[in-house]
């Protein structure tokens, strides 16, 4: 009688195991995803990126401060030639001279530079005016300069020879310029003879500049 109740409760706990067993199913492993997805994933959760190739910044280049607007050079130096006599005042010689002058006023400029005298390297070369002597204005009429001095022209010492000196440097000085005859004024007026002894109401024609000595 007892053997045969073991071999029930054995028969009843094996159909008890086989019945949990059907239950119980393991889920199945899900398969690992491709390397390539979980690289994308990670670099998703990350927020960054791959940075692109940078492009280098474009710089402007600074302008020459020396140029004008339109890319050139300013440069206002002009060369021009005086004409000064000798220290005896019995000749007259010509010197080279740069000056600073905007194109307008180069005429000014250059009768200027020509009142203020020799320079200290110009030796033997005397000016034969006061140097206080004020050029007032250089103008063209029908092919001739009209330059106009102030009164302080009239105070120079000059004879008959100085005088002519005098009159052919301002008018040989203007030559180079394309003027083959100068009326010299006064305060803007003509007057019959500066210095008493040439007729100054009339244009004074220029000898040439090339038949004088230039000074180096």
């Amino acid at each position: 009688m007892k053997k045969q109740w073991m071999v029930l409760f054995a028969s009843f706990l094996l159909l008890a195991l086989a019945a949990c067993g059907q239950g119980t199913t393991s889920p199945e492993e899900p398969e690992p995803a491709p390397d390539n997805i979980e690289l994308e994933e990670n670099e998703d959760l990350s927020g960054e990126e791959t940075p692109a190739d940078e492009e280098e910044p474009v710089t402007d280049e600074t302008p020459d401060q020396s140029e004008t607007p339109d890319g050139e050079a300013q440069d206002n130096s002009v060369p021009v030639e005086l004409v000064f006599s000798d220290d005896q005042v019995m000749d007259m010689f010509r010197v080279e001279r740069q000056i600073e002058a905007a194109e307008d006023e180069v005429f000014v400029a250059t009768l200027q530079e020509w009142v203020a005298g020799p320079t200290e390297d110009e030796e033997g070369l005397v000016s034969l005016i006061p140097d206080n002597v004020e050029v007032q204005s250089v103008e063209e009429v029908e092919g001739v300069a009209h330059v106009s001095f102030s009164a302080e022209l009239l105070d120079a010492q000059a004879g008959s020879g100085t005088e002519e000196m005098i009159l052919q440097q301002v008018a040989m000085i203007m030559k180079q310029f394309g003027f083959n005859e100068t009326q010299i004024l006064i305060d803007g007026e003509s007057h019959p003879e500066l210095f008493g002894h040439v007729d100054t109401s009339v244009p004074i024609v220029a000898d040439s500049l090339e038949d004088y000595e230039k000074v180096e």
